[in-house]
């Protein structure tokens, strides 16, 4: 690390000291401000608004200090890089809000830079403190002015206000710091810009865009809506007119399919904010790959979904926000695909002697049918590395293994999950995974060429499952419930536990999307890539067919070959039983998941934690607003109802016109005895003082 003398020694300091200057923190010493520099050379996708972008070649010419200061002459690879500039987070009473993580862990992030060592120099006001410096990376070059600590305050107060005769009057620092505010507010108006963009991304999460031909309850009118006559009195008063409309039927949630309509009605929701921008609820990011589904809810006035997601925070710095987008899309198309299909084709199944039954037709289209085959390949895979003989559970478990050949068949399957549901609200608890398995041989199909164990005695088969079942098994349904390979698998079986109770409640009531349970419609959630199942049963047939290893040890008392192993299976997903929490177990064990998922619908929200974060969406009804249905009514109104509500509206101003002319002449003249007397006094004086100003 190298410490600055003053804030106009080298370029850095320049730089610190003019994006303090244009965030209005000179006064405030308190606050540290950074700035990095970050490679982005070879990255198309990086979103740069509101940075400051230099091509290193440029740079060697017009700024030759700064190009020697950050020697970019001894990293010749990068040809591109991006000035970030961050302040520590002073309003924000969470951890972690220091200008280097912040800037590594969010900032990064949202400038689409996926590998922090990209971060090759780093500027401070303060030299790290101990809980940054070792986020920052190794190899990269650091600057600062003061050190960390007591006093460091006081200190950098006075290079601040040695730096200030030096500018006040200088013309070319008054125009870096115009144009770092500008930079400054392009990077607002960037936030603004990616909201609307991750608005479009998300809009079809969990909305079919079909809700018009499905819904119901109250909404904008329609061709077959029946409208009020104006009432207006002939030779009297005008009347304000009262237009009102009513539904003669069942209603329909926004169906504009026009390109100006594209957004309307999307929510800018808790999702939504935590994709396009930095937030101070999660500082160090999120981690967008544990994204999964705990909260559906289906209001009954045809207005759409609530949903609410729940994620991990991170301390690293998370990932992109489009692994955030591609999660909730999976859940969502999911979702739709356990509705629109029938539940007894929820299965897939990896056997090298039947390849013409892989998977369903319809569900082999989708992405869901894709994760569940993926998963399917990638727990033979997690067998192979965990029976391995060199590694840790591999060596016990060969130690114990009897016979010369092993089968066994294991497959997928839903333990109960455990959720709670209330007033047509789901809060899914707990879904976890369960992995059956049973010594089993390939039974021989015509020409089939795969190989599998020949029959053993019956003692040597129940030792080796029973070992399997105690050394193998746990660990096997570990990784399913938590290693990140299986987060898909995860998700998908999240939306499969919503969709069975969503199922269950469109028995029990009318629901938006009731229509499509066992339509068989999935054309709007097949996959958009070029994946066959095939494919995937061919790599599990070379997986088979070649073994996940092969070793052979040396040893004093001669060779060790290891004995062959098969495994096949499947998952299955047709049933889902659910262990149903009562009202009062949940309001003593989980208090605070509705005011989690309610506030999560308008902005990212945290738990007591600060481990988890919610990122839900209201309906687009809802999020609309009034006048577009958002306030759902519990019974379309009839026309003489809407009659009797409007009479009053309608003779009001008739009976205050009579009113005003009955008493014009004087008020004395045509009060009543008890009036009369009131008649002349001064009037009440009004006191005002405390009415908001209009």
């Amino acid at each position: 690390m190298t410490q600055l003398e003053n804030f106009f020694a080298t370029p850095i300091g320049q730089m610190l000291y003019v994006a303090r200057e244009a965030r209005y923190l000179d006064d405030q010493p308190f606050r540290n401000m950074a700035v990095g520099f970050v490679d982005i050379t070879g990255l198309n996708d990086v979103d740069t608004a509101g940075y400051e972008i230099v091509d290193v070649a440029e740079l060697k010419q017009t700024d030759p200090a700064l190009y020697q200061q950050i020697r970019l002459a001894d990293r010749p690879q990068i040809q591109r890089l991006a000035i970030v500039r961050q302040s520590n987070d002073a309003s924000s009473n969470v951890p972690a809000n220091h200008s280097e993580i912040l800037m590594i862990t969010r900032e990064l992030t949202y400038l689409g830079v996926k590998d922090p060592n990209r971060l090759f120099a780093v500027g401070s006001d303060r030299s790290p403190c101990p809980g940054c410096a070792p986020r920052i990376p190794k190899d990269a070059d650091v600057f600062y002015l003061v050190e960390d600590g007591k006093g460091s305050t006081e200190k950098l107060k006075e290079r601040i206000w040695a730096a200030k005769p030096a500018t006040e009057n200088n013309a070319e620092y008054k125009k870096k710091i115009a144009l770092e505010r500008q930079r400054f507010q392009e990077r607002k108006v960037a936030n603004k810009k990616r909201r609307a963009e991750k608005t479009q991304q998300t809009k079809n999460v969990f909305n079919t865009g079909r809700s018009c031909q499905l819904g119901l309850g109250v909404g904008p009118a329609a061709t077959n809506a029946k409208q009020a006559s104006s009432v207006s009195r002939p030779g009297g008063p005008m009347l304000h007119q009262a237009t009102f409309t009513y539904r003669s039927g069942a209603v329909q949630a926004e169906c504009d399919d026009s390109p100006t309509s594209e957004a309307a009605g999307v929510p800018d929701s808790g999702l939504v904010r935590m994709l396009s921008e930095p937030v101070a609820q999660a500082p160090g990011g999120i981690d967008f790959s544990s994204l999964q589904l705990r909260y559906l809810s289906d209001p009954g006035d045809g207005s759409g979904l609530q949903y609410s997601f729940e994620a991990l925070t991170s301390a690293t710095g998370g990932t992109l926000p489009t692994d955030g987008v591609n999660a909730a899309r999976l859940s969502s198309d999911a979702f739709f695909v356990w509705l629109s299909l029938n539940p007894q084709n929820f299965w897939v199944n990896l056997n090298p002697n039947e390849p013409n039954r892989i998977v369903d037709d319809q569900l082999g289209r989708t992405d869901a049918g894709r994760v569940l085959l993926e998963a399917d390949l990638r727990m033979k895979k997690t067998v192979g590395e965990l029976i391995h003989p060199h590694s840790a559970p591999g060596r016990k478990f060969w130690d114990g293994v009897q016979g010369d050949c092993l089968s066994f068949r294991n497959w997928i399957l839903p333990a109960p999950a455990s959720v709670h549901q209330e007033d047509g609200k789901l809060y899914i608890l707990d879904a976890p995974l369960d992995v059956k398995m049973e010594t089993q041989y390939l039974a021989s199909q015509g020409q089939s060429s795969a190989r599998s164990c020949p029959r053993q005695d019956k003692t040597t088969e129940d030792h080796n499952e029973a070992l399997f079942r105690s050394q193998i098994l746990p660990k096997l349904k570990h990784a399913i419930n938590n290693a990140p390979e299986y987060a898909a698998l995860r998700r998908v079986y999240l939306a499969r536990v919503a969709a069975q109770w969503y199922r269950e409640l469109s028995q029990a009531k009318k629901t938006t999307y009731g229509k499509l349970i066992d339509s068989d419609d999935i054309g709007a959630w097949a996959t958009k890539g070029d994946w066959k199942p095939k494919e995937t049963f061919d790599r599990y047939v070379d997986s088979y067919t070649k073994g996940e290893f092969k070793v052979t040890d040396k040893s004093t008392r001669g060779n060790t070959t290891y004995v062959k192993t098969y495994v096949y299976g499947g998952v299955d997903l047709t049933n889902v039983p659910f262990d149903r929490v009562s009202d009062e177990s949940f309001a003593a064990d989980f208090a605070d998941l509705p005011r989690n998922a309610e506030r999560s619908l308008k902005e990212p929200s945290t738990t007591d934690g600060g481990d988890t974060v919610w990122l839900g969406s209201p309906t687009p009804r809802q999020a609309a607003g009034p006048g577009t249905g958002g306030v759902p009514s519990a019974k379309p109104a009839s026309v003489g109802t809407w009659a009797l509500r409007l009479l009053p509206v309608c003779l009001l101003p008739a009976a205050v016109l009579l009113w005003w002319r009955r008493r014009r002449p004087t008020a004395s003249a045509q009060a009543g005895p008890l009036r009369r007397a009131e008649v002349g006094r001064p009037g009440r004086q009004r006191n005002d003082s405390n009415r908001t100003p209009w």
